[in-house]
């Protein structure tokens, strides 16, 4: 017996000695080789990745280092107009010494981010270098003057210390716009989901961090870029995160004029109108719109394209906040629809016509809609429709009326983000506006009584708390308090109410409840 054990031993040993495979896969786990690499085509195949992961590292890191230091030296700057306007020259002679090595010393940091830096960035470190070394002999001349007991010159060192601020400026812009090309290369050349994903990611965080660099990148060609990757059907699995980063840059100006020069509105009506894409997809389309069509950018513009698509993509929008699940989807589809009734007068019709009012104040009954940032877009949009003939009797028949004195009763002071409060007053704003144009019959102005409408409207206008002080509120529950109360006379508004808040020409009536104490009534 033991002998036929060892004999069936030595057999299964000799078989796995032998079996050519299994000898392989044994002896290449104790063999390596720290250059060996594999080869396909004659590329390395983790050169590309490796290659954009450390531009996007390093990209991000120089541009960090740049914004810190220029921002040190910026508060630099501004000291020393101080100090040269009181004419202390000893300390403005210091503090120039100070600024001049700080300066060298960032320049020597955009080198070291910059391993090559092109001809135009050395010219223009040189020309701040000359103008740090004339700005020297300005204040060693004031410095003298002061010795030889003579009236310093301040203003040749107050100009030079303007031009001085200008070289510099324009240096860091110049330099930060470099390393952000190096992003846009990476979005245009890379094609591994591991490389767009951390540029997009770097994208999406320098943008957060200020308009500047928003504009920066889109001067740089990032727009395009972005555009170009939404464009690529192969890239649809990167396609959120562009969309997402596109928003988030479009926050100014530059950005939507690029959008508008590279025909970004058809190639984002394109994926918005295809249904074939998923939600999360389309619902980044609409945070790019709501951004792209935001009345509260600087030099807003119509976009070219946005109004001759209006109906699809207004389609599109109402489609995602009926059937979306999701409260940021219906937020970013909302807030897209809100903006665009503010572009086209057109656009309320259009809203109607695919039943939007039924399809957002049903909305407000559910969780999708449950946050104040989602209430402001759909009372937005209720305030601006219900001003159309046509579109008032259906935003009464879905219920309009009530979900305006409803939202009409929300509280600052149940809020504490700075955010939520503005929020809450914007609602309160916009739900009395609608509230005044809904009322034009008797009938109207008859429910909101019966609802008890008018002590809530009073309420805002007295008690400051109530409206967080905002004088917008205030305005437009005066209207509203008028509007009520020409059309249908009720006991509920003391004598006191009528003759401050009713009576009396409306500036009148705001002065009296911006200028007297809550305790008034």
């Amino acid at each position: 017996m033991l002998r036929h054990s060892v004999k069936k031993t030595y057999r299964t040993r000799e078989k796995f000695i032998f079996d050519p495979t299994q000898r392989w896969l044994s002896d290449i786990r104790w063999s390596t080789e720290a250059e060996c690499m594999s080869v396909l085509q004659g590329k390395s195949l983790l050169t590309e990745m490796d290659k954009y992961s450390l531009n996007a590292a390093v990209v991000k890191n120089g541009i960090d280092t740049i914004r810190d230091d220029s921002h040190h030296i910026s508060n630099e700057f501004t000291k020393l107009f101080k100090y040269v306007e009181a004419e202390k020259w000893p300390t403005v002679q210091s503090l120039v010494i100070q600024l001049t090595c700080h300066i060298r010393s960032l320049i020597q940091e955009c080198n070291l981010c910059l391993p090559d830096p092109p001809s135009y960035i050395l010219e223009q470190q040189e020309t701040v270098m000359g103008e740090c070394a004339k700005l020297a002999q300005q204040v060693e001349r004031s410095s003298s003057s002061v010795k030889e007991d003579r009236t310093p010159p301040k203003i040749p060192v107050t100009n030079q210390l303007t031009f001085l601020g200008q070289a510099f400026s324009r240096l860091v812009d110049l330099a930060l716009g470099h390393l952000l090309q190096k992003v846009v290369e990476t979005l245009d050349e890379a094609n591994n989901p591991v490389t767009l994903s951390s540029a997009l990611g770097t994208v999406v965080s320098l943008g957060l961090e200020g308009e500047h660099m928003c504009y920066i990148f889109a001067r740089e060609g990032g727009v395009r870029a972005l555009l170009d990757i939404c464009r690529t059907e192969s890239l649809s699995f990167i396609h959120p995160q562009t969309l997402r980063a596109l928003a988030t840059i479009c926050c100014v100006a530059e950005g939507i004029f690029e959008i508008e020069k590279e025909g970004g509105v058809e190639c984002l009506m394109d994926i918005l109108c295809d249904y074939s894409n998923g939600e999360k997809v389309r619902g980044e389309v609409a945070g790019v719109f709501a951004q792209v069509t935001s009345p509260c950018l600087e030099n807003f513009q119509q976009l070219s394209g946005l109004v001759e698509n209006i109906d699809e993509i207004l389609r599109a929008l109402i489609g995602l906040c009926a059937n979306t699940l999701s409260h940021e989807v219906f937020l970013l589809s909302s807030a897209a629809i809100a903006n665009i009734t503010f572009m086209d007068s057109m656009a309320c019709d259009i809203l109607l016509k695919y039943d939007a009012p039924r399809v957002l104040i049903q909305s407000c009954g559910t969780s999708v809609a449950q946050s104040l940032f989602a209430k402001d877009q759909v009372a937005t949009v209720l305030a601006n429709m219900v001003a159309v003939d046509n579109c008032r009797q259906c935003i009464i028949n879905s219920g309009g009326l009530d979900l305006c004195l409803q939202l009409l009763q929300e509280r600052p002071l149940s809020y504490k983000s700075p955010s939520e409060i503005a929020a809450c007053e914007r609602v309160q704003q916009k739900s009395a506006i609608a509230l005044a144009r809904l009322c034009r019959e008797e009938e109207i102005a008859q429910i909101i009584v019966e609802m008890e409408g008018i002590p809530r409207l009073v309420e805002l206008c007295r008690i400051k708390g109530e409206r967080n002080n905002s004088d917008a509120v205030l305005v437009a529950c005066l209207a509203a308090l008028r509007k009520v109360s020409a059309l249908y006379k009720t006991e509920n508004i003391i004598d006191i109410d009528f003759k401050q808040l009713i009576q009396p020409r409306l500036m009148d009536s705001f002065l009296i409840c911006t200028n007297t104490d809550e305790n008034f009534v």
